[in-house]
């Protein structure tokens, strides 16, 4: 028998191995004996001298453990009962499980013995899985990214009030937990939608565990099949736009202020549901509906990036025909040449809102200032919540524009990007062009460029003129003859003599105040 194996036997190791500066020991716990002279068999990590030790809730003696070491297998008997070579084999295996573990651990940062420690229980001294939901938040407020951090915000609210998962659990999270958390969000009756966008939060919060070394890959929950979390699809949104025809109609309602928002009259039992309380208020409806086309007609720009849209050097180099901006859900990527900037056309309908809404242009000054107010001299949060509100606005004056007009639907500034996109997509415009123009990512470095070269500014105007049905001076002359002439089919022969002689008379008094 050789020296190191004897050394083993006193020492009562069964297998020993190391990873980096990490000693990784399978052995008997002499420290605690079981009442006799049976030891707890543990996994042993070393690193500096200092030990912890992970029970793997057996017990062995010293003697039982020598002959686990001794056995080949030959000449044991095999029946119900495990085999010393059996059960040296099993161990094997568990002892490589924690191998590999640290293994893992090793190439994914500094080993410590507090890190293997998090691993083993899904504790830890100084955080754990909802501090770091908590620390990933405050990092995004921190960075600009006000909308995002309040998605977050909305998820770990609700995973911490029905999960029953709680920061005294470390990181031992699991498919169970979040299972338990899906059903908690179903008995509530959370929309599948938002399901999807709170899983996709605690999602993007593991993943972070785990670049950290607090959670096993191994032990990631979320992807396809019985074992593991699936992130449901959210409720399609086919549904929610508006087509051009419905669009142009907006648009001429807006411009001829002609639409039917009758004065609430106090007593009366019978307001319509879309009538409003004074003339301000009644503005203030043709104001949200101006914005909510000017989304749609900004290539389907959310409400933030119209609020902080500028007269940037481009408005200035395009001889005011063109504004730009650079998608703020997506501006810490722009550097990276990823797609995000927003090329919009001031074709007619826009200019007409520009006109009637927009600032005086100044360099590098706000377009619609009114949108954020005084919430511009506030941090990000404060103008984030101003927009909030101003979203809201312009949600429930355009359900009394949709009620006025007896339509079902209730469109939102939503619908704007839903909208754009597939009018767009009917009328033949290249995907290509729909893509880039709503400031999809496009992927490789440098790409941004290409538009320019792709899609000249001409091009741009030719599609985004497809958005609004713009009525000619000639086809205005053929609507109101046609309209005179569905007027005239209601006349009598009597009421058509009396209007021809009407005409005759006017027509000579012309004249003669000519001559």
């Amino acid at each position: 028998m050789t020296k190191k194996k004897k050394e083993d036997r006193i020492a009562g190791k069964l297998f020993r191995t190391r990873v980096g500066m990490c000693s990784i020991s399978l052995l008997l716990d002499v420290r605690h004996p079981d009442g006799g002279a049976e030891y707890p068999l543990c996994i042993c990590f070393s690193i500096n001298r200092k030990r912890i030790y992970h029970s793997l809730g057996e017990h062995y003696s010293h003697e039982e453990l020598t002959k686990m070491m001794s056995a080949t297998g030959q000449g044991e008997h095999r029946g119900l009962v495990e085999t010393n070579f059996e059960r040296k084999q099993r161990l094997s295996n568990t002892f490589s499980t924690y191998v590999t573990m640290v293994e893992e651990l090793h190439q994914t940062g500094i080993l410590t013995l507090e890190r293997i420690k998090t691993i083993l229980t899904g504790r830890n001294k100084s955080n754990s899985f909802v501090e770091e939901w908590e620390n990933t938040i405050e990092e995004m407020i921190h960075d600009g990214k006000a909308g995002t951090a309040d998605s977050y915000k909305s998820a770990y609210r609700c995973f911490v009030s029905l999960s029953g998962f709680t920061r005294f659990e470390g990181f031992a999270i699991s498919k169970e937990i979040v299972d338990r958390w899906v059903a908690a969000m179903k008995d509530k009756g959370i929309s599948v939608t938002t399901q999807a966008i709170y899983l996709r939060s605690c999602r993007v919060i593991v993943n972070r565990c785990i670049e950290k070394g607090f959670i096993m890959q191994r032990n990631y929950m979320f992807g396809r099949g019985k074992t593991k979390v699936s992130i449901p699809i959210g409720n399609s949104r086919k549904d929610k736009y508006l087509n051009v025809d419905q669009m142009t109609e907006l648009f001429y309602h807006w411009k001829n202020r002609d639409l039917n928002l009758p004065l609430f009259l106090e007593g009366k039992p019978d307001n319509p549901s879309y009538s409003v309380k004074t003339d301000k208020a009644r503005e203030l409806v043709y104001l949200s509906l101006g914005m909510f086309l000017m989304q749609y007609l900004s290539n389907g720009c959310n409400l933030v990036d119209l609020a902080m849209l500028r007269y940037n050097q481009h408005y200035y180099d395009s001889n005011a025909r063109i504004l730009q901006f650079v998608r703020h859900k997506t501006h810490n990527k722009a550097h990276e040449g990823a797609g995000m900037e927003v090329i919009i056309p001031i074709i007619e309908p826009v200019k007409e809102i520009l006109d009637a809404y927009a600032a005086k242009p100044q360099p590098n000054t706000l377009v619609f200032p009114f949108l954020l107010g005084d919430a511009l001299k506030e941090d990000e949060v404060k103008q984030r919540n101003k927009i909030k509100q101003e979203g809201k606005n312009i949600a429930d004056r355009m359900k009394k524009v949709a009620e006025s007009l007896g339509w079902t639907q209730s469109p939102t500034g939503t619908w704007c990007r839903h909208s754009f996109a597939t009018n767009l997509n009917i009328a033949g415009v290249p995907m290509e062009y729909i893509s880039e123009a709503m400031g999809h990512s496009i992927g490789n470095t440098g790409m941004i460029t290409k538009r320019y070269m792709a899609f000249p500014i001409e091009q741009c105007f030719k599609y985004n003129r497809l958005l609004i049905k713009m009525e000619t001076e000639e086809s205005l002359a053929a609507s109101k003859r046609e309209e005179l002439l569905k007027k005239l089919d209601r006349f009598s022969d009597e009421d058509l003599k009396e209007a021809l002689i009407s005409l005759t008379k006017k027509e000579l008094e012309r004249l003669m105040s000519n001559s």
